[in-house]
């Protein structure tokens, strides 16, 4: 119930928003992402259950525990809130497209931080859509040297941790979803994007083992012995977020004009 009242809160708060917002594409995106909040919490919800079981990694769907219900709404009311401001200041095309990139990057995380497992039928098709939309864009080359940045840096990266660590860090979900957003940030944000993944996983593993968080996803080392560690789905996914952020910080600029009563 708890979930369900934050969610109505949220759309609620959404929409009054919209309606008292003095520009009118300003409402008309809000009102939008208003409705599209509680659907996406739904459609989400579906995904996780089933995606696994098609997957082959369970047998049958499982139940969504109170914690996994909390997160898929904090998720998708992140997602909605960035989706609310690029669709207020940027053009309708360019907004849609950032707004892929954003639930595709979600539904990644969350399938890693629940499953463990990055699925290659999620993050091949969001590499696909980055390397069209910069067709669109005009900018093909530089989406095929921030994918192929992002891959190589990754992997060497994972490879230096691997080998320092004498553990198996590396995951070929972890260097697609890297290749994924490095198409869709592009050859020119891809150093911003590769820091704040860094400096984002590197918190979150402090703060599970401050906390004694289990991950889900195994390292195993010589021996019976495993060790755990924080899945980068969800690094790579909030640092997508603020890469295209920033990377649409002039257009957010003019924000300030459509706070209602400014």
């Amino acid at each position: 119930m708890g979930d369900k009242l934050l969610a109505a809160a949220a759309m609620v708060v959404m929409i009054i928003w919209s309606i008292l917002a003095r520009d009118s594409r300003v409402s008309t995106a809000g009102i939008c992402v208003a409705i599209w909040f509680p659907v996406s919490i739904l459609f989400y919800r579906t995904l996780l259950r089933w995606l696994p079981v098609i997957g082959g990694i369970r047998g049958r769907p499982t139940a969504a525990i109170p914690q996994w219900k909390r997160e898929i709404t904090a998720a998708c009311l992140l997602t909605a809130s960035l989706a609310i401001a690029f669709l207020a200041c940027m053009p309708p095309l360019a907004a849609s497209a950032d707004i892929i990139a954003l639930n595709f990057a979600c539904l990644a995380a969350l399938l890693d931080r629940r499953e463990g497992w990055l699925p290659n039928y999620v993050l091949i098709p969001m590499l696909l859509t980055g390397l069209l939309v910069s067709l669109m864009r005009d900018n093909p080359n530089g989406a095929i040297l921030g994918a192929t940045v992002a891959w190589v840096a990754t992997s060497l990266a994972l490879v230096f941790i691997s080998i320092s660590l004498r553990a198996n860090f590396l995951s070929g979900g972890d260097l697609t979803m890297a290749a994924a957003c490095g198409a869709w940030v592009g050859v020119e944000n891809i150093s911003t994007f590769l820091l704040v993944t860094a400096f984002l996983h590197w918190l979150f593993c402090i703060a599970m083992r401050h906390f004694r968080i289990q991950a889900t996803r195994p390292v195993y080392l010589h021996g019976p012995d495993s060790a755990w560690v924080q899945p980068m789905g969800p690094s790579f996914a909030l640092s997508l977020a603020l890469t295209l952020l920033a990377q649409n910080m002039p257009h957010l600029a003019g924000w300030k004009y459509f706070i209602p009563g400014y």
